[in-house]
């Protein structure tokens, strides 16, 4: 009976995944991928800059030149009335007569060209539409960031439900065993109905915890697969053990390197965002110049016959044109003043972020040296409670202790055990905040 209730580190640790085969296997590297792939709200990140990308195509489009056509087809029911001087008909002291003159069909059909020569504010809205587009790209990044810790962090309760519905498996197997011997013990008048009582209420109570460690291992999985962006929930079979991923994760530096968040990143260009716009309130001053053209043909008649007429009067003309802005009603110093206070809130916020992840830091180190500390107090408690158990196995088996002493060293053992799996899983989580608060992750 004992030979299967010996826990060593080696058991604890011991990959229970063998399952590599199956098409819903997942290690936490395939989980990340996926999520990176999947998730909504890295592509929504993803679409920004390919708007902001686009508004700079657009500025772009403004110093392109821009022709068009326009078509005009009047239909003069009754010609505007004019009045001549008498002076025209030889009475320079008359009055003037009423004529009427044109055409009952009057129609145009113009080619219009303009080409912009020099427009400052086109060059403030490209540079403007850039700098959004590097602020878009750091999101993206944050938003990465952001998933792969939930992805994670939600691989790790998994595993370390697994783990315990494992450990809580096993003890079930041992209780059950007991149980049943038991039954038999009684028969043979060994033991008492008490001990029988006994016995089973050490397997209801072992089956009841694998229970919940089974629902919080199904619920643990159902939250992974939500947070790798599945469309529809899966159950998946996790791969990595802890063993691995522990080797995996201890060898990150726990130094006190250079921030890299994106958000400080993010603020950087939302400032030159501000401080562009101010730029562009100062350009729209200057005089914008732009080159233009007309080709128009002109029908006269009073048939409208247009394709068979001879009456089309082509005219055509060519000139440069120069926008001088004289006054807005102080629109643009308004702009300016605005933009001169966001930056100044910008710069501040900046100044706050990077305090705020400077103490994120140093929060984060300590905690993650904190639980350092405690696996390796656990990993020796987990070393006492083995060699004890292996001493008390021994003494039963020697005769000079009873079964119940037995379990008792069993029930401190899987509580150790239960102990050391916490502290593995608060060591890489721990781990991972850590490189997410330096901006590694």
């Amino acid at each position: 009976m004992t030979r299967i209730f010996i826990f060593g580190t080696t058991l604890i640790f011991s990959s229970t995944f063998l399952f590599g085969q199956d098409k819903n296997s997942l290690s936490l590297d395939n989980a990340i991928q996926q999520a990176l792939k999947n998730r909504l709200d890295l592509k929504i990140q993803q679409i920004n800059v390919q708007v902001s990308d686009m508004q700079v195509k657009e500025v772009n489009s403004r110093n392109l030149p821009q022709i068009s056509s326009d078509l005009d087809v009047r239909y003069n029911s009754e010609l505007q009335t004019n009045i001549l001087p008498g002076i025209f008909f030889g009475q320079p002291n008359g009055d003037g007569k009423p004529v009427q003159f044109g055409t009952t069909y009057n129609t145009l059909w113009a080619f219009n060209f303009n080409q912009i020569l020099y427009n400052p504010v086109n060059s403030g809205d490209r540079q403007i539409a850039q700098a959004q587009t590097r602020y878009n790209q750091f999101n993206v990044r944050k938003t990465e960031i952001d998933v792969k810790m939930d992805v994670t962090q939600a691989y790790f309760t998994a595993l370390l439900w697994k783990e315990k519905t494992d450990l809580t498996k096993i003890n079930v197997d041992r209780t059950n065993n007991i149980y049943t011997t038991g039954k038999d013990q009684l028969s043979q008048a060994q033991i008492t109905s008490y001990d029988l009582q006994h016995y089973r209420i050490d397997y209801e109570n072992a089956f009841s915890e694998n229970e919940k460690n089974k629902k919080s291992l199904e619920l643990s999985l159902t939250d992974l697969s939500y947070k790798m962006g599945d469309d529809t929930i899966k159950k998946y079979i996790l791969s990595d053990d802890i063993n691995h991923l522990y080797l995996q994760y201890m060898q990150a530096t726990v130094a006190n390197p250079e921030l890299k968040r994106p958000e400080l990143d993010m603020e950087k260009w939302q400032l030159a965002i501000y401080q562009l716009n101010i730029k562009k309130q100062n350009l729209s001053y200057i005089p914008s110049i732009s080159f233009y053209g007309n080709y128009t043909f002109q029908y006269l008649d009073n048939d409208f016959s247009p394709f068979t007429s001879s009456y089309w009067y082509p005219f055509n003309y060519l000139g440069v044109k120069a926008s001088i802005p004289i006054f807005d009603g102080l629109l643009k110093e308004r702009s300016k003043s605005e933009y001169k206070l966001k930056s100044e809130s910008s710069r501040l916020n900046y100044e706050k972020l990077k305090n705020d992840y400077q103490q994120e830091t140093r929060n984060s180190l300590t905690s993650l040296l904190n639980a350092q500390t405690d696996l390796d107090y656990q990993k020796k408690n987990l070393d006492l409670a083995n060699d004890l158990y292996k001493i008390d196995s021994d003494r039963l088996k020697n005769g000079t202790i009873k079964p119940n002493d037995l379990a008792t060293t069993y029930y401190t053992l899987q509580q150790t055990q239960t102990n050391y799996l916490n502290a593995v899983y608060n060591y890489l989580v721990g781990i991972v905040q850590y490189k997410k608060t330096v901006g590694l992750l």
